[in-house]
């Protein structure tokens, strides 16, 4: 009839709350990792560090256990639930209030209603005097309040020793940053040689980590390469792809020859190139469900533009600056030139990450204004 009584019957089946009490197969191993750690922060990242190291997740979902947590930790192999409470379990044991969090994947749809399989996952919450931080374990590139999209899902059920229940909020409030330096030289004949570095920062580095695991990196650039309008991709490289707690960092050197029309002595650029968002995904009259961005973002792009010797600028883009109401979101276009370089600075930043269905018409219109000026071209003349 209620949360209270759902999570009661949960934590009380055998392949739940009995799991958490379990510490002897672990206690030795974790003694030894937290030697010398004195703060909340190392200890809760050196726990979930070595579950992700230690037990690799089997690709099945569910809140309670399927092999034990004893077992999973022996074979090194475990489902959610045993991954997920063996690191609450060792999280307890360091002296932190830790507890187990039910959650329902985007797949699993949202938990409405009271009843036992509206939820199919679970995560770890440890009480801080700032607030909760979340650890799911399951995936090696997560970090604390960073989870996998997939349990991004609105709210969660927090269960204590008890049977006391809290509803936690699953969204995350932090934007994550993509910050893209791109400079590029527009040649005569049309074509663009430039070098782009690109920093993702918390949420947006946990994708392109996944997105870059497990592909050669011949495989990665080619379809980067086609992404981006059939560059041709060089000195390609990467840093902090296991250093989680900092940004990934990529750079490479690129060849167009698809981003500039020559017509009768004028030269038309889109001078945010492969970077410019070109269609607009919201095309629906009316939008039955909010609109769910997963995470609060911010794009940030410095374009440095050097324009071919025997051309000027003939026309640019009017610098524009939208906002949505209530700080939902911003779009920024400024555009400066000095006489053979332009500087370009845009700003694409979502501040909420469910947009409701009577915000649509807004969140429609800002897409709408935003891709009319990012479509825009230079106009370059000759002299």
């Amino acid at each position: 009839s209620d949360w209270n009584s759902v999570v009661k019957t949960i934590y009380d089946y055998d392949s739940f709350g009995p799991e958490l009490n379990k510490t002897g197969y672990f206690e030795d191993d974790v003694k030894a990792l937290l030697a010398g750690l004195n703060t909340p922060d190392e200890k809760m990242l050196a726990i979930l560090n070595y579950v992700k190291s230690t037990v690799k997740w089997n690709g099945n979902f569910w809140f309670d256990c399927e092999n034990g947590v004893k077992k999973a930790y022996k074979e090194k192999t475990g489902n959610i639930g045993d991954i997920n409470l063996m690191m609450t379990a060792m999280l307890r044991y360091a002296g932190l209030t830790a507890n187990p969090v039910l959650t329902s994947t985007r797949s699993n749809g949202i938990a409405l209603f009271p009843n036992r399989t509206a939820f199919n996952y679970v995560i770890a919450a440890v009480e801080t005097p700032q607030g909760y931080v979340l650890l799911d374990a399951s995936d090696k590139y997560s970090i604390p309040n960073v989870l996998p999209v997939r349990t991004i899902n609105w709210h969660g059920r927090l269960i204590r020793k008890d049977g006391t229940s809290e509803d936690i909020d699953l969204m995350p409030t932090k934007v994550s940053n993509d910050v893209v330096f791109l400079t590029y030289t527009i040649e005569p004949d049309g074509k663009i040689t430039g070098k782009t570095r690109r920093q993702c920062f918390d949420h947006n580095a946990m994708i392109t980590r996944n997105n870059i695991d497990g592909l050669k990196e011949e495989e990665y650039l080619e379809k980067l390469e086609n992404q981006n309008g059939k560059i041709e991709i060089s000195d390609y490289s990467k840093a902090n792809q296991k250093e989680i707690l900092l940004p990934t960092v990529e750079s490479y050197s690129f060849v167009g020859n698809n981003f500039c029309e020559l017509i009768g002595g004028k030269m038309y650029v889109n001078p945010m190139l492969f970077f410019a968002e070109k269609e607009n995904p919201f095309k629906q009259e009316l939008r039955e469900y909010p609109v769910d961005f997963s995470y609060p973002f911010a794009d940030k792009f410095n374009i440095t533009i050097k324009i071919p010797e025997g051309f000027v600028v003939e026309t640019l883009p009017a610098p524009v600056i939208l906002n949505m109401e209530g700080n939902l979101g911003t779009f920024k276009f400024n555009i400066a030139t000095n006489e053979t370089v332009l500087q370009l600075s845009v700003l694409r930043q979502i501040n909420q990450p469910i947009i409701t269905t009577d915000q649509y018409d807004m969140l429609k219109e800002y897409y709408k204004g935003m891709i009319a000026k990012e479509t825009e071209k230079i106009v370059l003349k000759r002299i």
